[in-house]
């Protein structure tokens, strides 16, 4: 298969390739660490023909004869989907993976049915509407195509030092994209490696959902803030192009995020609310399905966190779960 590689060497012993997937901004970008014959790679794209073809030519093209490590950031498709093809089985790469990431893998690609019911449930007592629930929660099998699961050898908790290629690497975890979502930090060139964490261009979505922790959005702007302390020289993120200005960076998505609160306090009003009236309000009705999800799980998220803030009151039945003004 003729492929065209964008293969860059973004620093010393350091190579950025930029795969192709059908969202975000049509790219993700995963990195590999040459060690002689030898190479560690951080994350590791979707699991299409294409996309583990570039991987492939790029270890070739590195001198590279077998992949050791695969570092995953978190085990969204565009970031774990071709973990089983490169790792986990015998004389495959050992997979490294933050353990609060482990257990959602199977029900998200494996063992969907109990997912989907629980997700339709999740989707019905926000106030989606049956026949867009019955959509919605379908929505997750799609993505399964695209990933190729794999067992852990290491599951991490974060503050690891761990070799990629001849660098030490801090794991920094950051949770609120997904629960054991991961940074790795090079303190002596003072580079962080972001994931999803921080991107140039675009606020990660941070969403509340049956597999997410119970209060994302605190946790991602916590994240935030430790990593602006850090004042990385560079900051290589998984969408977008490197850039220098983390703190500056930071500031701004935390500005955006309190802005969203404010804005969802005025949806609010004093009239009791489901979520799902909150997000078309904020966002309007959306054609694409996966936007449509994503825009009812970022609500929730800051929903909650003004709940957990004492700002609205959650009230919750069987059936709904309801947001009013305080």
């Amino acid at each position: 298969m003729a492929v065209d590689l964008a293969l860059t060497e973004i620093t010393s012993g350091v190579f950025e390739l930029r795969l192709p997937i059908p969202f975000e901004d049509g790219l993700v970008n995963v990195f590999v660490f040459p060690d002689g014959k030898e190479a560690d790679l951080l994350d590791c794209g979707m699991n299409a023909d294409e996309s583990v073809e570039m991987i492939r030519r790029g270890l070739r093209l590195l001198g590279a004869e077998r992949l050791r490590t695969l570092m995953v950031t978190h085990i969204h498709p565009d970031h774990y989907g071709a973990a089983g093809t490169f790792a986990g089985g015998p004389g495959l790469a050992n997979l490294y993976i933050h353990r609060l990431e482990v257990p959602l893998v199977n029900p998200r690609y494996v063992e969907l049915e109990h997912l989907v019911d629980e997700v339709r449930r999740y989707l019905l007592v926000n106030g989606v509407p049956a026949e867009e629930s019955d959509v919605l929660s379908n929505s997750q099998r799609a993505l399964s195509q695209v990933v190729k699961t794999a067992e852990a050898s290491v599951q991490l908790d974060g503050a690891e030092t761990v070799q990629m290629g001849t660098r030490e690497l801090r794991v920094e975890w950051t949770p609120g994209h997904s629960p054991g979502h991961i940074c790795l930090y090079d303190i002596t060139e003072g580079l962080l490696f972001a994931g999803d964490h921080i991107l140039p261009e675009l606020s990660p979505n941070i969403g509340l959902h049956p597999q997410s922790t119970p209060d994302p959005l605190h946790e991602y702007l916590e994240g935030l803030r430790r990593m602006a302390a850090l004042q990385p020289t560079r900051v290589l993120p998984a969408h977008g192009r490197p850039f220098t200005n983390a703190p500056e960076r930071v500031e701004v998505l935390v500005a955006h995020h309190q802005r969203r609160l404010d804005q969802i306090l005025e949806i609010v009003g004093r009239d009791e609310k489901s979520a799902w009236q909150v997000a078309l309000e904020l966002w309007g009705v959306r054609e694409n399905l996966y936007e449509k999800r994503l825009a009812l799980q970022e609500g929730l998220a800051h929903l909650q966190a003004l709940a957990v803030e004492g700002r609205v009151t959650k009230t919750v039945t069987p059936e709904s779960v309801r947001w009013r003004l305080v």
